[in-house]
Formats: C-alpha cells, structure tokens, sequence
C-alpha cells in the first residue's frame, strides 16, 4: 500500500512537470506574438514609407488611409480641408484625433503625439497601433486638418484650435 505522503509527493512532481510544460508553451506562444507584432509594426512602416514617396513625387496618386474594420480592410477617406468643413466628416478615428489635438492646444498643450492619440483612441498599446495612429495623423497634415510642427508633433492648422 502505498504511503500519503508518497502520493502527495508524486502528485506534486506531476504538478510542477505539468507547470514546466505550460510556461514552455506560453514562451513559445509570447515568441510568436512578438513576432506578428514586430511584422506588423514593418508593414505599417513600409506603407507609410510607400505613400510619403508617392506624395513627394509629382502626378503620383496617394492613396487614402487604410482602416481595419471586423477584420476587412476598408478605405478611409480624408477629404481636404476646407472654409465651412466641420470635423464630422472625418472618419471617426480622424475625427477623434482633430479634437485632441484641438483640445491639446485648448489647454495650452504643446502638441500631441501618435502614442498620446492611440491612448485616446482605445487602442491596444503595440508599436503597430501607434504607427497606425501617426499614419492618420500624417493624413490629415496633408488634407490640411493638422499640422505637424516637429517631428511626430501634432498641432491644429492655425485658425483651428478651439
């Protein structure tokens, strides 16, 4: 028959081996989110990259922002600015970002950055997210809703800061 404390003791040890297994998996598994976080952060990069060079050649179209909706990717338009065009026709991630860079500078605020905008924004915090989020802001720099006085730096056009 065998003893209490032998059972307990081999019930430990399949327990310990089985939270070995787990913290193995969960490395593995930590990799690969590390990984597709890294790859997309790239590809937000790349396009970026990709429509800053066709912005600065002449007679190129630049393409509109481009916003995942239920996992589809859709086109966000971004008409240019305007005498008499109100904020609501900004999609409403962009619309969002106007009115905190407005309320920014409202506030005596000295800019917004793209980190700041995807916080306000709800989103997860990922390098992907903030470089989706300084991608809109580039956007509506050229669309003439913000401007950017340094590097990263988002301010209202002058004669729009509430």
């Amino acid at each position: 028959m065998p003893s209490v404390l032998g059972l307990l003791e081999e019930r430990e040890r399949a327990a310990l081996a089985r939270a070995e297994e787990l913290r193995a998996e969960l490395e593995r598994v930590q990799a690969a989110v590390a990984e597709a976080e890294e790859a997309a952060r790239r590809a937000a990069v790349a396009r970026e990259e990709v429509v800053d060079a066709l912005a600065a050649a002449p007679g190129m179209p630049v393409p509109e922002a481009v916003e995942a909706v239920g996992g589809v990717a859709t086109r966000v338009e971004v008409p240019p600015r305007r005498e008499g065009l109100d904020v609501a026709v900004l999609p409403g991630d962009c619309a969002a970002i106007v009115a905190l860079v407005e309320d920014d500078a409202a506030g005596g605020g000295r800019g917004v950055r793209a980190r700041q905008m995807r916080d306000h924004l709800g989103w997860r915090v990922s390098d992907a997210r903030e470089q989706a989020a300084r991608f809109r802001a580039k956007r509506l720099v050229e669309r003439g809703w913000l401007c950017e006085d340094g590097p990263g730096l988002f301010r209202p056009r002058p004669g729009r800061a509430g």
